[in-house]
């Protein structure tokens, strides 16, 4: 068989809004270069955006699956907005797999492909696929862990950028080093989302001598993510994830809270969250912080996404497996070591220029 030319070869699984997102983002950056707005980093190691290549897609949604790549991503129910025109991609979408039952809410989202499964692991292998990136929907959960386990098997990188518990669990952990290839997640964290500002903001605060009591973050979104993660397994795992990555950013313990808690439809992939946080400082003063945040919610996910991609495909040049613990900490919500974000982020960077070796 023969591949192309580029010089990293992924896979997508769940091609929704941010599968969307990734597709229309990684074709202004090849149209505009190093001109494009907004990019945190052009360059991670050698590689730029413009090196990634889609070669391999998957999904079950009938209005998706058999549909080039360039007309699934604008396929219902995403509704992420349109930043430009794709050309035909010759990426065909295949039938992925349906672990999960669906819920009344998950239901009302996706109209199952009855064709079979495609083989993901011969599929993989034979489209060249070097890393698989995990963008299904949070309730496609034992689906996940499938997909993982047969992209370890097919010995391609996986990155979970869901909430479900795999690059953090030690068995999907010794898997991917047996096998010889990296893993990273879980649960990637927005590149300007709230998850990150209330860390960086906690972590500030506490910097500046200010004592944490207590603190949330509550959403709303109007994307098909938002209403699927309110289905009350999906709500309890997002919620936990989320709320122990806002507590890592202090070094003692608080009452915390954080997640989803409504679907609005008008807001299509908009997010508004609420930040809370309370506390005192010098000689017990109070001090109290309310603040709401406003951002596309699969926009917010290329930048990071892009990085992680690149960093991975690095360690794979580098011949490292198992999990990525300095790239999982600096992008994702539940790393199997978490690092407050400003110690993450210089992890991330010692990690690019060979300084780390995890």
């Amino acid at each position: 068989m023969v591949f192309s030319l580029a010089r990293i070869r992924i896979g997508i699984l769940g091609v929704g809004n941010a599968a969307s997102a990734l597709v229309q983002g990684l074709y202004l950056c090849k149209e505009k270069g190093e001109e494009m707005e907004g990019i945190f980093r052009w360059q991670v190691g050698k590689y730029t955006p413009m090196d990634i290549e889609i070669v391999a897609a998957y999904d079950v949604d009938k209005r998706k699956v058999g549909r080039d790549l360039s007309e699934a991503i604008f396929s219902p129910p995403n509704n992420m907005m349109k930043l430009c025109d794709i050309p035909r991609l010759d990426v065909i979408v295949e039938k992925g797999y349906l672990a999960d039952s669906l819920g009344d809410i998950t239901k009302r989202l996706i109209k199952i492909d009855e064709a079979p499964s495609v083989d993901i692991e011969d599929s993989l292998k034979e489209k060249g696929v070097e890393i698989l990136v995990n963008l299904v929907s949070s309730f496609s959960m034992e689906s996940s862990r499938i997909y993982a386990k047969k992209s370890a098997r097919a010995r391609v990188a996986f990155i979970n950028c869901v909430p479900v518990i795999i690059a953090s669990d030690k068995h999907y952990a010794n898997l991917y080093r047996k096998t010889g290839v990296p893993i990273v997640g879980d649960d990637l964290e927005s590149q300007i989302g709230s998850t990150y500002i209330h860390r960086l903001l906690l972590e500030m605060l506490h910097k500046r001598g200010v004592k944490i009591k207590a603190t949330y973050a509550l959403d709303v979104g109007g994307s098909p993510e938002s209403l699927a993660a309110l289905e009350w397994r999906r709500v309890w795992l997002k919620s936990e994830i989320k709320t122990a990555s806002i507590k890592s950013a202090l070094p003692y313990d608080i009452p915390a809270a954080a997640g989803s808690v409504d679907y609005v439809d008008f807001l299509k992939d908009l997010r508004d969250t609420v930040v809370y946080i309370h506390g005192s400082f010098f000689a017990g003063a109070p001090i109290t912080i309310e603040m709401k945040i406003r951002v596309p919610d699969s926009l917010n996910a290329f930048n990071p996404l892009v990085d992680v991609i690149r960093a991975t495909k690095i360690a794979l040049d580098r011949g490292i497996s198992g999990p990525l613990e300095s790239v999982s900490a600096y992008a994702f919500k539940y790393p199997p070591k978490r690092y407050p974000p400003t110690i993450a982020e210089k992890r991330f960077e010692a990690f690019i220029k060979g300084e780390l070796n995890n």
